[in-house]
């Protein structure tokens, strides 16, 4: 079987990622930080794969230098790299803390840089998928760290993409409305909903659709597939 790394697959995005990818045989190397796997772990592996788990704290780019070779160690068939783990915290650019910049920038742009750097050189073969925003198309500062670190991750996919497509590609997903915040009101979803040309939000087998499009069509590379409703337009 197929080995999919899905990074922040505890919870939200990851979470979905790995038991899609769980039902569609891949074995799951998963990570995760703080929040605890052990429900996600059990229903990955009720589904016929294996499925092995790795704590990594990405803001520290030292754990991150580790991270690879412990994977490496237990799978030997990898095909699969998606960087979903990500934070989002809201300050603007002058309300940025320096540890807000330090931490945001290693844990969604400089991680994802090294891992992805350790699954070519290691792997070479099958495709990466990083776990964009729908704003990366636009112009906020309320999340100045945040915003600035996915815009540059797409860059990053692109010139990956330009540079390893003959063994590796590398495509996004940018999400737009498709889950609250943590801590988001009930009413969230439908009140930013108004928002969205659509006047809808989205749902998480949206994504599902976008990454099983990106793992069937072999002449995709480079891309990002923006699941947002036409909001970031």
């Amino acid at each position: 079987m197929p080995t999919a790394i899905v990074t922040g697959a505890a919870i939200r995005i990851g979470r979905a990622m790995a038991l899609h990818l769980a039902g569609k045989g891949f074995n799951i190397a998963l990570h995760y930080n703080k929040s605890e796997p052990t429900a996600v772990i059990e229903e990955i592996k009720s589904q016929g794969v294996r499925c092995q788990s790795y704590s990594c704290d990405f803001s520290n780019l030292e754990e991150t230098d580790q991270f690879f070779s412990k994977i490496l160690a237990d799978f030997d068939d990898i095909e699969l790299l998606i960087n979903s783990a990500a934070n989002f915290i809201q300050e603007n650019l002058e309300e940025t803390q320096k540890q807000t910049l330090i931490d945001t920038m290693n844990l969604n742009l400089m991680s994802p840089y090294l891992l992805m750097r350790d699954y070519k050189c290691s792997v070479n073969k099958g495709m990466i998928v990083n776990i964009l925003d729908e704003r990366v198309r636009k112009h906020i500062s309320t999340f100045g760290a945040y915003s600035v670190s996915k815009v540059g991750l797409k860059h990053l996919t692109e010139l990956a993409a330009v540079e390893w497509g003959q063994t590796v590609r590398v495509n996004g997903i940018a999400p737009g409305l498709i889950l609250p915040p943590q801590g988001g009101a009930p009413d969230y979803l439908e009140k930013a909903a108004k928002k969205v040309p659509m006047r809808k939000h989205g749902k998480m087998e949206n994504l599902l659709q976008a990454l099983d499009y990106l793992l069937g069509n072999q002449f995709v590379n480079g891309d990002t597939l923006f699941v947002d409703g036409a909001e970031s337009l």
